[in-house]
């Protein structure tokens, strides 16, 4: 039993050392920053401790101006600070004297590796104004540099620690935003973008202040107005689901602002245009031997939607035009009420040795396949006056990406043909087909 106690003790004190040390090498990642009370500048330019000048007014400044950017380092999460109060013993323990200069208080609490950087300041009262100016200091290569400063004035003495967000904005570097600025525009590039279907392509999104400066870090939010057409991921990669466009809406958001008017893009997605078949057919034709090769090529004549917006369920779609007496004239109302992407497909397939098929189809398409539905007009070639027919033809099929511009089809289709005359019967055909897609 004393056994059992002493692992289990053993096993608690190695998880608190481990926290521990969790913990301390946490810490250790946050660069350390040393905020100094700001001095007083005297006729002649030399740096006053305000201790030295036995001003309640400016004591209480330096110490505020002080507390306050330490404040909003401490906001802004990236530093460990500390201050002429925390410090107290460490800062006077390298004696400064009340004429040492921002630069040599600096040098000293670099050099004793007390910070990673300091930030000190100056207050000077002139005749009607308050000038206030900071400083940051790092070593460079084992010698103390100023990396940074800003100065900003006041016309009253009470009205100076209002004056921190704006030092502090212009002492840090437009990529360390330690007082986020408000995010007054936001723009996607391009403006507009045709991908093909089922193809991704990522967005770059820019968000920018009231001056036109980037903003460091934003997190920007996708919206597609039809995810059926375009789908958009959280880090602004649009994909094409279906033939169509939809309007991609980038809005941007911070710790503490959000974008006033958001970016828009509009996305097309385009379906192949041109495409190859070869199969043959899975059902027995009649007083024929053995299995026919088909070839085939596919026409989608019209690419995209003309003058549709992303709410229209079923656009007109422009009928070819055909004499009445033709026996294709019914092909604009059949497929008209097909389509509802504005697609047409026009499958031209012939047996090399027996039939020319011809089919108008209206084909419903996706990223993940396609759906078809349409008429044609069958005929064989070695015999224009036997066996000719309407075929009523339904086409399933799915695709495999092999490129932005290619893809490789595998599809079904059923066949009902209705003869033009007596010398046979409907019948029906199944084929498989496999060929490639090309996009424009």
């Amino acid at each position: 039993m004393g056994r059992r106690n002493n692992a289990v003790w053993l096993l608690v004190l190695i998880l608190a050392v481990g926290f521990g040390c969790y913990q301390a090498s946490a810490s250790t990642t946050l660069q350390r920053v040393v905020v100094l009370d700001f001095l007083a500048l005297d006729d002649q330019g030399n740096y006053i401790d305000t201790l030295a000048l036995k001003s309640t007014d400016l004591v209480n400044l330096s110490r505020v101006m002080s507390q306050g950017i330490g404040a909003r380092l401490v906001q802004y999460g990236e530093f460990d600070v500390q201050d002429s109060i925390s410090l107290q013993e460490d800062l006077q323990a390298l004696k400064f004297s009340p004429q040492t200069s921002a630069w040599d208080r600096a040098r000293l609490v670099l050099e004793q590796e007390v910070a990673d950087e300091v930030i000190t300041g100056s207050i000077t009262l002139l005749q009607t104004t308050v000038a206030v100016g900071v400083q940051r200091f790092q070593l460079v290569n084992g010698q103390t540099t100023l990396v940074g400063s800003s100065m900003a004035t006041t016309p009253r003495l009470p009205e100076a620690p209002l004056l921190v967000d704006t030092l502090l904005s212009n002492l840090y570097p437009n990529d360390v935003q330690v007082i986020e600025r408000p995010i007054e525009q936001v723009f996607a590039v391009p403006g507009q973008l045709r991908v093909n279907l089922g193809q991704s392509k990522q967005i770059t999104v820019y968000a920018l202040d009231a001056l036109g400066r980037p903003v460091a870090n934003p997190e920007f939010l996708y919206f597609s107005s039809d995810e059926s057409k375009v789908e958009v991921n959280e880090s602004g990669v649009v994909t094409g689901m279906q033939p169509g466009s939809s309007t991609i809406t980038v809005r941007a958001i911070s710790r503490t602002a959000r974008s006033g008017s958001p970016a828009t893009m509009n996305v097309t997605v385009v379906p192949p245009a041109f495409g190859v078949r070869v199969g043959t057919l899975v059902t027995q034709r009649k007083d024929v031997e053995g299995r026919p090769i088909r070839l085939g090529v596919r026409l989608t004549p019209t690419v995209e939607q003309r003058g549709a917006t992303t709410k229209s369920t079923t656009p007109t779609v422009p009928a070819p035009t055909v004499e009445p007496s033709n026996p294709l004239s019914l092909v604009a109302s059949y497929f008209g009420s097909l389509l509802t992407n504005g697609l047409v497909t026009i499958d031209l397939d012939f047996d090399p040795t027996r039939e020319l098929l011809v089919a108008f189809s209206g084909v419903q398409r996706s990223s993940a396949g396609y759906l078809g539905t349409g008429v044609g007009y069958i005929s064989p070639m070695d015999n224009f006056a036997a066996e000719q027919g309407f075929v009523f033809r339904f086409t399933l099929g799915t695709q495999y990406r092999s490129g932005n511009r290619l893809s490789i089809p595998v599809e079904a289709v059923l066949d009902t043909i209705f003869p033009t005359s007596s010398s046979f019967s409907p019948t029906f055909r199944v084929g498989v087909n496999v060929g490639f897609d090309l996009f424009p």
